[in-house]
């Protein structure tokens, strides 16, 4: 298999593989032809669904033509293998007619059939020979067709005959892992939950700001990040599925790693070295922030195995050939600010320097992401690209596409836009902006446009639908904004058929790229919306320096507090606290079990009690709530955030961590409601708005601020109008009257 893949390649590649068949022939040993097998075979698969991508829900087509795309993201240049499409599916059928499942690639049809029967599924996979992928997506296309009885002229409508396409619809593939050659590429083939990996428990403060970063980051590009320290003697790990070869089973560093143990107890650093070989991820990681300790970390595991091959000279020395092919050992240390692609054990692995987090988390955002075309570079700043005045972003950088497309009856424009790509600016989405242009019918019925933002109406207008660009503008209120959000402008036309004479037919509509999304500023109005804007700009992060001292724990909780505050990883300053001193802020902040000097509060917590004070009076007070947190806005100094408090011993926060430090399946949430929210370990359980429901109103859709001010003007202007012809009327008769008192005067 490698033959065929290198016969591909340049004629370096054939020599390399010449060299690597000398070597394994050279060697004797079965323990040393086993360590060189490891490096043999370097196939790496990646597999993602729907659910990995953010839609968690089933997608239901319906109608007699109904379609939907989705975009997969794959590498630009990287040679894939064995790339299939498991395609989820299931129908129900309550009306007779054709129905007929057609599924596409890039344009292209990949599979059909004619589908018979009341119910039943619609699963299949397909083998893609070749992947059109030189925008970085794969377009897969569902076409659900069902042609129904229909009454002359009858428009068309929603039928019972349903597909429901599952979030488990996924798409596999292989790549060699001497091809990946670039950190562009091995960022989109990270695995939907990738391993971040770091020195120890206990980090040093940089590296613990570098790994809450690059966390952050992850987790806005849809990677569900699981943050786990290099092991050590006395860790519990997880060893089932690990594949450890016979003739090294026999090692006493391997042989307790073969049983498969789901639990299993770490008895020295020679296992962590095995564990490394063998290309176990809680060893090796997909990400790591390569600090020194990490390094020596790694190098004295290698040399505790080493140790277990004396006398065995031919083992030794595959062993220190396949040291020599880890890039990410034999490359040195990293320079400040460098992010490196390297090898280790079976793995690609992208390594981080510890001063870099804030660098690479910009450097890896979609906008500078398709520049990384080496192995190594050395980045001094990345921040968000801001056009005039950095207060709007166009949707057709963010994504959207500006193709034309025909309307009969309904047709549906859709963009997905990240919360990190919109809010990295300094500011928050508050206006949706949606240039439209829509041809003439035949109909004297105008279209009607509708605009939503995560299916939530944001405005509507009937078309004038003469070709020219037309605009609508939305604002944008808090509670509709996630993590990822979906923008839908829905187009309407009345079918015309001339007394049933004629066919309705498709007339073009163009969502313009010219279409935007305005950021608001950064006043905050006492809720978590009116906080965004601050804390996508350079707030202050707090932790206690217990943090420090259990990083993945505290690593899981850190990542997922800044997601739902909308603390970005490019500004922010961490602020580690001494234990029980309170912080005094310099700017707004997030503060995570840290007091806060002079902050006003409405939250108490004692232990396992829970006390929220009201204007006047308690509105809570509740005693055993462990393994619940409360967050809340406050104000401390002059400055605004966001205050997080734990209840009982156990914090309760929103992501479960397990003993080895894996976050569990969690969905990511958005602070967007009130100013107070309690969290359980999957996210919010309760919101409370304690500020005035009027006093943050804004605009409605549509309506900018000068047409608030056009509201009073109407009124103002004849007011005005009236005071100053009364005065002028008083005016003309004082005068009359001096002039008649002078008259009469002698």
């Amino acid at each position: 298999m490698v033959l065929r893949f290198l016969s591909l390649r340049r004629p370096a590649a054939l020599l390399a593989v010449a060299g690597f068949t000398v070597s394994f022939a050279a060697s004797a040993s079965p323990a040393g032809d086993a360590l060189l097998r490891l490096r043999s075979e370097p196939w790496i698969t990646r597999s993602y669904t729907l659910a990995d991508l953010g839609i968690t829900e089933p997608v239901v087509l319906s109608g007699s033509d109904a379609r939907q795309e989705f975009f997969l993201p794959v590498p630009r240049s990287l040679p894939l293998s064995d790339a299939t499409l498991e395609f989820s599916g299931r129908f129900q059928k309550t009306e007779e007619g054709r129905t007929s499942l057609l599924l596409y690639v890039a344009g292209k049809p990949v599979f059909s059939r004619r589908v018979e029967g009341a119910e039943g599924d619609a699963s299949q996979t397909v083998k893609l020979d070749a992947l059109a992928r030189g925008t970085g997506f794969v377009r897969l296309g569902v076409n659900w067709s069902s042609t129904v009885k229909l009454n002359a002229c009858e428009a068309d409508r929603p039928t019972g005959n349903v597909l429901s396409i599952g979030p488990d619809t996924r798409l596999s593939y292989r790549f060699h892992n001497d091809a990946l050659t670039s950190l562009a590429d091995a960022w989109v083939t990270l695995p939907a939950r990738p391993v971040l990996l770091v020195a120890s428990r206990q980090v040093s403060k940089e590296s613990f700001d570098t790994a809450w970063r690059l966390g952050v980051a992850l987790d806005l590009a849809r990677r569900q990040v699981e943050v786990r320290a290099f092991p050590a003697a006395g860790d519990v790990i997880d060893t089932s599925g690990l594949k450890v070869p016979a003739p090294l089973a026999a090692l006493p560093a391997f042989a307790g790693l073969a049983a498969g143990d789901p639990r299993y107890v770490l008895k020295d650093a020679a296992e962590a070295g095995a564990l490394v070989v063998l290309g176990a991820s809680v060893a090796t990681g997909d990400i790591a922030v390569a600090d020194a300790a990490l390094q020596q970390q790694t190098a004295q595991a290698l040399d505790a195995l080493g140790a277990q091959f004396a006398g065995d000279a031919d083992a030794i020395r595959a062993l220190a050939e396949w040291r020599g092919a880890q890039t990410a050992l034999s490359g040195g240390a990293l320079a400040s600010h460098q992010i490196r692609l390297g090898t280790l054990g079976t793995r690609p692995v992208i390594q981080v320097a510890e001063d870099a987090g804030a660098q690479a988390a910009g450097v890896f955002a979609e906008a500078w992401r398709g520049i990384l075309n080496a192995r190594q570079v050395g980045v001094e700043r990345a921040d968000v690209p801001q056009g005039g005045d950095g207060a709007a972003i166009r949707l057709s950088t963010l994504g959207g596409s500006d193709a034309t497309f025909d309307v009969t009856v309904r047709g549906d424009w859709t963009a997905t836009l990240g919360l990190g790509a919109v809010g990295g600016k300094g500011g928050v989405p508050s206006a949706l902006v949606v240039d439209v242009a829509a041809a003439p019918g035949a109909s004297s019925t105008r279209p009607v446009a509708s605009v939503y933002w995560n299916n939530i109406l944001l405005s509507a207008k009937r078309l004038d639908a003469d070709g020219r660009p037309e605009r609508l503008d939305a604002r944008i209120p808090g509670y509709a904004l996630g993590l990822s959000n979906v923008v839908r402008v829905s187009f309407q036309r009345q079918p015309y058929s001339n007394d049933c004479n004629e066919t309705p037919q498709g007339y073009p509509v163009s969502v313009l790229p010219t279409s935007l999304v305005r950021l608001g500023d950064s006043h905050p109005d006492g809720t978590f919306v009116g906080l965004m804007p601050l804390m996508s700009a350079a707030p202050q992060l707090i932790v206690p320096q217990a943090y420090l001292a259990d990083a993945p724990t505290h690593l899981a909780r850190v990542v997922r507090m800044a997601l739902a505050g909308g603390v970005t990883p490019l500004r922010a300053e961490l602020l580690v606290a001494p234990a029980g001193k309170a912080v005094t802020p310099s700017r707004p902040f997030m503060s995570l079990e840290v007091p806060v000097d002079g902050a006003s509060t409405k939250v108490e917590v004692e232990g396992e009690r829970l006390r929220i004070n009201g204007r006047d009076t308690p509105w809570l007070d509740v005693r055993g709530l462990a393994g619940l947190s409360a967050v809340e806005v406050t104000r401390a100094h002059g400055h605004d955030g966001l205050r997080w408090q734990t209840l009982g011993a156990s914090p309760g926060a929103p992501a479960a961590v397990a003993v080895s430090g894996v976050i569990a399946e969690q969905k990511p949430f958005v602070l967007n409601r009130g100013d107070i929210a309690l969290l359980g370990p999957q996210g919010p359980v309760s919101w409370i708005d304690s500020s005035d429901p009027d006093a943050g109103q804004p605009p409605r859709a549509g309506e900018s601020v000068f047409h608030e001010w056009r509201r009073y003007l109407s009124w103002g202007v004849p007011l005005v109008g009236l005071g100053l012809l009364g005065f002028l009327v008083i005016m003309v008769l004082a005068y009359r009257a001096r002039s008649r008192s002078e008259k009469k005067a002698p």
